[in-house]
């Protein structure tokens, strides 16, 4: 796993201009938006976003999702968003430390 030089690394790291990870949208001819985006919402909920983060994405005009964000409307787009993760659920990790004792 590749840290930056503050030792973050993931959804703390800041992405890279090359990062080969980014999930890049395609239109393709014939092909269905909503199912596009369905499966990007499936992505990044597998990644560990909640509901509010994706819909922040989706409010943002650099990436691609923004284009149903603007013909649908935020309603529609919670509703989607809303939608994928009941039938898909979210992932969730949390981490405990616990100290020996004696240390």
């Amino acid at each position: 796993m590749i840290e930056n030089e503050n030792g973050m690394h993931g959804r703390e790291k800041e992405p890279e201009s090359d990062d080969p990870m980014e999930l890049v949208m395609h239109y393709v001819e014939g092909s269905d938006p909503v199912t596009m985006a369905r499966c990007i919402i499936e992505e990044y909920a597998l990644i560990g976003l909640n509901e509010s983060e994706i819909l922040e994405l989706f409010r943002q005009p650099i990436y691609q999702t923004h284009a149903l964000y603007r013909q649908h409307g935020e309603l529609w787009v919670q509703a989607l968003i809303q939608s994928v993760l009941n039938q898909t659920g979210r992932l969730r990790v949390s981490l405990k430390h616990f100290s020996q004792e004696g240390d």
